[in-house]
């Protein structure tokens, strides 16, 4: 009977002291937010990030593809020229969601359709800097990832993570390289002519915040990248 009693209270001290650990590890979640330009690695360096830490990974720019998409597939746009009355009318019939696919790696989701291969081609990247210089499109999307990531935990990468979406995030990262060296397989003036659109839009421009760490990964290995990160992850957690 005192056996008993003696595991019965090990038991409840490991519980309790399992519990508390839990609890520590909470408070320490934070909000980590990665901006910078055209494919310069930062939706890798985010993945990475969050895969080691444990962490939830948005990968924001998809939002606004997946938004782009919908107005391509639904007769907004008539060539380069948009229906934004029509695009205000329907925005809130727009609902973006990750999920993983049986390797780990999030895949976007428009209204609960894989759509991350479709996101991904020119047709979409032409057009997806004037549909998220929009305010009513930036609105909907900040309400959509603020939602996302109320209880921290999360990595989040796009062009106003650290300026509009999340302004109080612990962790804030720029990353910037050589358009040459950031293009690979996607056309050089593309990716310069929406950098460009970004930097100069009205509403929640690309811009490096404040308080944000700079990297300019040109010359870096993504080991390297990944260790950096790594390090700056470990000295606002611990």
């Amino acid at each position: 009977h005192c056996f008993y009693r003696g595991n019965a209270w090990l038991i409840f001290k490991i519980s309790v002291s399992l519990a508390d650990k839990s609890d520590e590890l909470n408070m320490k979640k934070i909000t980590i937010a990665i901006d910078g330009f055209s494919s310069c690695g930062k939706s890798t360096m985010a993945k990475d990030l969050a895969r080691e830490v444990g962490y939830i990974y948005i990968d924001s720019g998809a939002m606004y593809r997946a938004v782009t998409l919908y107005s391509i597939e639904n007769g907004i746009f008539d060539g380069d020229i948009s229906d934004t009355e029509k695009l205000k009318k329907e925005i809130g019939n727009i609902h973006i969601s990750f999920r993983l696919n049986k390797e780990g790696r999030p895949e976007t989701y428009l209204n609960d359709v894989n759509v991350e291969d479709k996101i991904r081609s020119m047709s979409v990247s032409s057009k997806v800097s004037p549909i998220s210089a929009l305010d009513f499109v930036r609105k909907e999307m900040v309400a959509q990832q603020q939602s996302m990531g109320a209880k921290k935990g999360i990595v989040m990468d796009g062009r106003d993570i650290g300026t509009t979406v999340f302004p109080n995030a612990e962790l804030k990262i720029f990353v910037t390289a050589s358009a040459e060296e950031a293009s690979f397989d996607e056309i050089l003036e593309n990716v310069k002519q929406r950098d460009y659109i970004d930097q100069h839009r009205d509403v929640s421009p690309l811009r490096k915040a404040d308080d944000a760490l700079l990297l300019d990964n040109t010359n870096l290995t993504i080991a390297q990248q990944k260790e950096w990160l790594f390090d700056q992850f470990n000295k606002v957690t611990n």
